[in-house]
């Protein structure tokens, strides 16, 4: 075993419980410090884990020595946080995308660099056994020449959270649709080459809500693969509204890779009993997760998914679907060093 790491976490919400336990139970971590802007919720999470040390002001971690932090905030609080922690030289595990904006996330890939540091965004899709087993289907050949994928993502958002915020979320493509699912389908197909994107905003009317409540996103990859992608905070019904299409010339895939369970997926093939796969029992991604992400703590840095490089991937195409909605125009993407749009009318 290495290295026992002092983790502080920043946050007090459910996902900050969920990963906060996924770290400790790798038996390398040790909990020194927890920060929430609500004491009572602070003092909890503390004394669930048997840590002593709690505190309203995030800043006062630092007398704990952590040596990494997990941090789960809404993304207006989590820029301001991260630019801090990154000052500080600290590792930084996010529970959600990396950065909100081009800008901020360019600015933390700079300032990681420089300081040598580990940075890993918090979407445990690519740790998920389904995602993996999908992969492998997929670039396998067992369906053939991929030639089209469908997504559906509805989830029925607190209109009183900071998801429906704007100005706290940075806008539902960025903090819902990197997640479901640009974020695993671009580490199968790699990323994206256009986006043509609409929405809208019906549903709850507030002021300050986010920009699109719905939103339908067409999508090109490489090999001319196109793929039709909605994602919304509308979803009123128990319909099967968390799903993944792949049509290939020889078979179809249907993913559900499920939010917090291990899904699974059914296999089409001319002429064959479908292939069901249930994942009940695999390997709790967010124990993988943490588990990669202690192993880059120790200087094993191959088995992180979703560095500040996959960030930039997620951040960039959001941008380029929220252009495409303002603009009403096909938006080709040129990912190189820079990320970089182009109009089309």
């Amino acid at each position: 075993m290495g290295a026992i790491y002092k983790m502080g976490v920043i946050g007090s919400g459910m996902m900050a419980h969920r990963r906060c336990k996924a770290l400790l139970e790798t038996n390398r971590v040790e909990l020194v410090g927890v920060a929430s802007k609500t004491k009572k919720n602070a003092e909890a999470l503390a004394e669930k884990y048997n840590c002593r040390f709690s505190t309203i002001d995030y800043r006062e971690l630092l007398s704990a020595q952590p040596d990494f932090l997990l941090v789960e905030l809404p993304h207006s609080i989590q820029s301001e946080v991260v630019r801090w922690a990154i000052g500080e030289e600290l590792h930084l595990l996010i529970g959600s995308c990396i950065a909100f904006s081009e800008d901020e996330l360019h600015e933390i890939k700079r300032a990681s660099t420089e300081k040598n540091l580990i940075i890993e965004g918090g979407f445990e899709a690519r740790y998920k056994e389904v995602w993996k087993r999908s992969k492998q289907f997929i670039q396998s050949g067992d369906l053939g020449q991929i030639t089209a994928i469908q997504s559906i993502a509805c989830w029925s958002a607190n209109v009183d959270s900071w998801y429906y915020s704007q100005k706290q979320s940075g806008g539902m493509p960025v903090t819902h649709m990197t997640y479901a699912f640009l974020n695993p389908l671009s580490w199968i197909f790699g990323p994206p080459l256009s986006v043509h994107a609409i929405a809208n905003r019906i549903g709850e009317k507030k002021e300050g809500m986010v920009n699109e409540v719905s939103c339908v996103a067409s999508l090109v990859y490489d090999n001319n693969i196109i793929c039709s992608m909605l994602a919304s905070y509308v979803n009123q019904t128990d319909a099967p509204t968390w799903k993944v299409v792949v049509l290939g010339t020889k078979g179809c895939l249907e993913i559900f890779p499920s939010e917090f369970g291990a899904g699974s997926l059914v296999l089409y093939r001319m002429n064959e009993i479908p292939l069901k796969v249930n994942f009940d029992g695999a390997p709790d991604a967010f124990l993988l997760q943490s588990e990669a992400f202690i192993d880059g703590l120790d200087g094993t840095v191959n088995g992180l998914q979703n560095s500040v490089i996959a960030g930039e991937g997620d951040v960039s195409t959001a941008a380029a679907i929220v252009k495409s909605i303002i603009e009403e125009k096909k938006i080709t993407i040129n990912q190189t060093n820079v990320f970089s749009y182009e109009s089309e009318s």
